[in-house]
């Protein structure tokens, strides 16, 4: 039975609290976090006067404006957006917001791995560093999209996770459900959580297994709860029953990327539901093979297949609806979303090595490096923003402005040589540390805080390659929690060089006095 005092204590260990306001660089650290939030939105705010729109900020608007339970994105940022007008409905305010949730989420990570795994000053100096100063914190946060606010629930449910695997309680399996059921109606990038939170949970927490799958169960209801919602509320305005409608038409969007590469001859005939859309894709295909270099549109992966007008699926989506004027857009989009899917499993069933070769290949190196995207240009280029935006934010007039004239973002394109870096530091870091049998000397809650990072690094790779093409902003929250733990490992492995003689004289990395006494 683990011990009553977990049990009472709200979320988080008191000893946690004391050890914050206790130690002088913990004080120092969060006042210097504070001071520098605000002089950097400042700066920020008289280069940007605007926040950054993008395609998906008018469809979160719209959903807010109207209170919708449903939509083609995920309902979360839309229904933060609500509340958040409920205090400040300017766009600065919002903007403030989500850059103070973001550094503050990064904060409380760094604090946790400072205090669970005894790390020293200098670690902290220049992780925090590295962390807090970040100008692409300022960048995402400025954006009316979802990206910061997912990355920051997500940072604060891997640091819930790791909470869990050192002191679990009631309270805190409670706040990890709820946090993990709102980053879940964030973004679709968070299907796999639920399934990593279940894992640790059942598998690295110390108790009874009925206690565990009571946990399990507390922390996860709130996710189900969710989805039962959303379908519900798919069947009553759309008569269709799915979770998701977006990944139809995504899967059959990856298809399109491998399929304009390859013969236009199938291996199987073609099946009766897809041939109108097949005849489209056919003719598409035909039309842009013809077209070299910049001028071919799906020279990258993106969201041409996906929002192009001129793209078999926005074509044959006009077809389906061109003589029904009563059903709604949302309605449409749900019913040819299944459509979609079966289509796109179709294709890659035809040429399997096509779409490894095409898409899969292409988007693991974009992985490595992903493009800027929107993060590399202001607005999309333009000088003025949708109506829906002005009425949102009360602006006076549809004109937008930044500091740039030609709305190039230049200094976020260094990122795409900073990520691979990281990952470079961590995945090496990793193999360095279970060399030097790192994982030999190091408590076993230690341990499993190490292997939690590299199950989300690996289930987030797996999923980003496989769902979608790979964007910047997307890598938020895998870029933070990589360079957190890979300072650590590294950090490990450097001392270990340095100092040989601690693992002969077999000295544990963690065995330090503890920073509370």
């Amino acid at each position: 039975m683990l011990p009553k005092m977990i049990f009472d204590d709200p979320i988080f260990p008191q000893d946690f609290k004391k050890w914050i306001w206790k130690k002088s660089d913990n004080k120092i650290l969060i006042m210097l976090t504070l001071i520098s939030t605000i002089i950097l939105y400042i700066i920020f705010i008289r280069l940007y006067p605007f926040p950054n729109f993008l395609p998906d900020s008018y469809s979160y608007i719209d959903t807010a404006y109207r209170n919708n339970n449903i939509n083609i994105w995920p309902v979360g940022y839309s229904k933060f957006l609500r509340f958040i007008s409920v205090f400040n409905h300017t766009d600065k305010g919002l903007f403030l917001t989500q850059y103070f949730i973001l550094q503050s989420s990064i904060l409380l990570l760094l604090l946790t791995v400072k205090y669970l795994l005894h790390l020293g000053k200098w670690y902290s100096i220049i992780v925090s560093s590295l962390l807090l100063l970040n100008p692409l914190n300022l960048y995402v946060s400025n954006f009316i999209s979802s990206d910061s606010i997912f990355a920051a629930f997500s940072l604060l449910w891997l640091t819930s996770l790791i909470w869990i695997i050192f002191y679990p309680g009631r309270r805190l399996f409670l706040f990890h459900g709820l946090t993990l059921a709102f980053v879940f109606s964030v973004r679709y990038n968070a299907l796999y959580y639920p399934i990593i939170s279940l894992f640790i949970i059942v598998l690295f927490t110390k108790a009874l297994w009925k206690e565990k799958l009571l946990w399990a169960g507390l922390s996860i209801l709130p996710v189900v709860l969710f989805i039962g919602h959303t379908i519900y509320e798919y069947k009553q305005k759309t008569d269709t029953i799915q979770f998701s409608p977006f990944g139809g038409w995504q899967l059959a969007s990856n298809a399109m990327y491998m399929y304009s590469h390859v013969s236009p001859k199938t291996k199987e005939p073609i099946p009766l539901p897809f041939k109108k859309l097949h005849t489209i894709t056919t003719n598409h295909m035909d039309s842009i093979r013809r077209l070299k270099g910049k001028d071919k549109p799906d020279n990258d992966l993106g969201i041409y297949y996906l929002w192009n007008d001129n793209a078999p699926l926005r074509t044959y989506f006009r077809d389906r609806w061109k003589k029904d004027s009563t059903t709604s857009y949302l309605k449409r989009w749900a019913l040819l979303a299944p459509v979609y899917g079966d289509y796109g499993a179709w294709l890659i069933k035809q040429f399997p090595l096509d779409y490894i070769k095409y898409y899969l290949w292409p988007n693991m190196i974009s992985y490595y490096a992903p493009p800027t995207e929107f993060l590399g240009i202001y607005n999309m280029g333009s000088d003025s923003v949708d109506q829906s935006a002005v009425r949102w934010f009360g602006y006076k007039t549809s004109t937008v402005r930044s500091y740039s004239k030609d709305k190039k973002i230049r200094l976020t394109e260094i990122y795409t040589i900073t990520l691979p870096l990281i990952n470079i530091v961590f995945f090496t870091g990793f193999l360095g540390f279970f060399f030097i049998e790192g994982f030999k000397q190091v408590s076993k809650n230690y341990k499993k805080t190490l292997y939690l990072t590299l199950i989300i690094w690996s289930s987030n790779l797996f999923f980003s390659v496989f769902a979608s093409p790979i964007v910047l902003r997307y890598q938020m929250f895998p870029m933070i929690f990589t360079l957190t733990f890979g300072a650590i490992l590294l950090s490990h492995v450097i001392r270990e060089s340095f100092h040989p003689l601690a693992k002969e004289s077999k000295i544990p990395f963690n065995n330090i006095p503890s920073v509370i006494n």
